[in-house]
């Protein structure tokens, strides 16, 4: 054990960067806010410990802990304000920070003053509004100064366990309600970077251009972004690696070959440093238009850590320049850990670097190199599809069975075509030329075709129960062992394929509880306002619509493996009161206050009935039934997994 402990530590700092990632997955995995008094100060002492201990056991501790108190120290330095209420129609008043064009509308980010939403804030404080424009709205410019009167929410949160929060994701991305823009008048426009923005997206009309050069990420019709994921492509519609790959080699080989023209350049320097850092800086415009989205800054990062690695002769692609960007990212925003495009964008690039770390490149024939050419993209598209999967299945809820065809197919369309007519097409376009933009639509439309043709083969997406933390993290912990995990050189076979033996644990662990699982029979929303019940398999509401709980009926439906189109009948509740009975438990819905006036003695009496829900506090100390209370799903076995707790970004709940 102590030489396989003493192997593991010249890859030490490859897991540095994951034993942080856990102790802040789990803070905000959290269901209450935990209580410490000056978190930043606990910081900064886990920080010192890391840096003066030598000791393996106590470092890993210290970092998990440092992971976690530094995210609940982000958590309370940025504050982003709460809507305590809904506001039916109130004034607002502020700037236009972005704008997002999707295919059914557009919605604009207003920046305004936070004590327009919560009048005990001070005025110097801002805030982000996101806001829905009428279809028949004149659409504004990023960065108007505009007035006018809106509907305004909270963000709404989770409705089932382990699943995306929205309140969550808009607290640290500093969003603090969306709504509808009713009305507004443009008070006065000024020139950004954003209104560059503006001024390509409405002189190109192009939902290529506005997806792989301006960053929209939801302008590509649903019915065609479901084909993309279907096939394992949906990645491009999200700027990242594959475009800061193509566009940083595309501008380094320009520079490179303008360079080598200019003498009295090259007499002194190579022309490849000049070369590098034109295309820096080229990289820098492309991800500030792109709209710096986290998977787009991750590759920036990255591209600039393999440029200084070129530039100072040290190795270009590898682990440690990862986990370095890693590391970078999560300091900037620790809450980036929880983003779907972050984990897939590390889980690929962590999965590609350790397969093709040993790699030996040397002069190879012709028909060699097309050879080694469609061995590398068919690796590529296996070991991509194999360490992102977990987290596909986790956020969306399938397996894309011929994501190995469709990288094989439809990445090189893309690469070669679609990507490079795009990218000149667009600045042709603000001199008026249309022509290049016109081949890549046909040319998508192609690609479109071909995709089409394989999503609809036989178990093209193969659907999977939801996925839960404690799976997901089995599933991370084995592809770390597998990728990590220093190997020794004995012949002992066990020994040799220690990383594969200890990963395939953990993976066929993650595998066992995941198909183990029961689902979830009642379901209830943090106001138990709206609930549902699970009757033959299928999901009845006790209210056939609710507007404050619109994304409930979806989201408890995918949670039940229900088809979004199927229509769910509402389950009657006599006077308001609901019965619903299991083979282990029994449970009393009551809906309003005379219900619970009427019924609560009774039904406390009643020693068949387990549960009680109702949106009401009661106090009923004696009372035989549990009374519950908030977001909750109930299994089968009578196991409660609460949600909606008590955390800084719910208090407007």
């Amino acid at each position: 054990m102590k030489t396989f402990l003493a192997n593991q530590y010249k890859n030490m700092f490859l897991w540095l960067p994951f034993v942080i990632a856990f102790g802040a997955a789990l803070y905000f995995s959290l269901y209450t806010e935990p209580y410490f008094r000056f978190p930043i100060l606990i910081t900064i002492l886990l920080g010192l410990i890391i840096y003066k201990h030598k000791n393996i056991v106590i470092t890993v501790v210290a970092l998990f802990f440092f992971g976690f108190f530094y995210s609940m120290s982000f958590t309370q330095i940025i504050k982003t304000p709460q809507i305590h209420q809904s506001f039916d129609k109130t004034f607002i008043s502020g700037n236009i920070a972005d704008i997002d064009y999707t295919d059914k509308s557009v919605r604009i980010l207003l920046n305004v003053p936070a004590n327009q939403i919560d009048s005990q804030i001070s005025p110097n404080k801002h805030t982000n509004i996101r806001l829905t424009l009428d279809n028949q709205a004149k659409i504004p410019n990023i960065n108007d100064i505009i007035t006018g009167h809106a509907r305004i929410f909270h963000p709404s949160s989770q409705y089932v366990p382990d699943s995306f929060d929205y309140a969550r994701w808009s607290y640290f991305n500093k969003l603090s309600g969306n709504g509808f823009l009713i009305d507004y008048k443009i008070i006065s426009s000024n020139t950004t970077v954003g209104s560059v923005r503006d001024t390509i997206h409405q002189t190109a009309q192009s939902k290529l251009t506005d997806s792989l050069v301006l960053g929209y990420k939801q302008i590509i019709p649903k019915s065609e972004s479901d084909i993309w994921q279907s096939v394992g492509v949906g990645h491009v519609w999200s700027i990242s690696g594959f475009h800061m790959t193509l566009v940083g080699g595309w501008l380094f080989a320009l520079f490179y070959l303008l360079f080598r023209c200019i003498p009295s350049i090259t007499k002194r320097i190579p022309a490849k440093y000049p070369a590098m850092f034109c295309a820096w800086i080229g990289l820098i415009f492309y991800l500030c238009i792109s709209g710096l989205g986290v998977a787009t800054i991750r590759a920036f990062l990255m591209t600039t850590l393999i440029f200084a690695a070129c530039i100072f002769n040290r190795n270009v692609l590898s682990l440690r320049n990862a986990s370095l960007v890693f590391m970078i990212i999560f300091l900037i925003n620790p809450f980036y850990v929880m983003h779907v495009g972050f984990q897939l964008s590390f889980a690929a690039i962590f999965g590609l670097l350790w397969f093709y770390q040993d790699t030996i490149y040397h002069k190879r024939t012709s028909i060699k190199r097309i050879g080694f050419w469609l061995y590398s993209a068919l690796m590529t598209a296996f070991i991509a599809g194999i360490f992102t999967l977990p987290f596909i299945i986790a956020h969306f809820g399938y397996i894309p069975l011929y994501t190995i065809i469709g990288n094989i197919i439809i990445l090189p369309i893309f690469s070669f075509a679609i990507m490079p007519l795009i990218m000149v097409g667009t600045i042709f376009v603000l001199f008026g030329n249309h022509f290049l933009l016109n081949v890549a639509d046909n040319i998508y439309n192609f690609a479109l075709n071909i995709a089409t043709y394989i999503s609809d083969l036989p178990f093209a997406n193969i659907h999977i129960n939801n996925m839960s933390n404690t799976v997901l993290i089995l599933c991370i912990i084995g592809l770390l062992c597998i990728t990590l995990i220093v190997k020794s050189d004995s012949k002992n076979y066990f020994k040799k394929n220690i990383n594969y033996i200890i990963g395939m644990i953990f993976i066929l662990t993650a595998i066992i509880i995941q198909n183990t699982k029961s689902k979830p029979l009642f379901y209830s929303a943090f106001d138990n306002e709206l609930v549902g019940f699970v009757e033959n398999g299928k999901l009845q509401f006790n209210k056939s619509k609710s507007s404050k709980h619109y994304h409930a009926f979806n989201s408890w439906k995918a949670f039940n493996n229900e088809e979004l189109s199927d229509k769910n009948n509402r389950k009657k509740c006599e006077k308001g009161l609901c019965v619903f009975k299991t083979p282990n438990w029994n449970l009393i819905y009551m809906q309003t206050i005379k219900t619970v006036i009427d019924n609560i003695n009774t039904v406390c009496r009643d020693k068949s009935v387990d549960f009680i829900v109702t949106p009401l506090e009661i106090k009923a100390p004696n009372c035989h039934a549990k009374i519950l209370r908030g977001g909750m799903v109930i299994y089968p076995n009578g196991k409660i997994k609460r949600i909606n707790g008590n955390r800084p970004w719910h208090k407007g709940l």
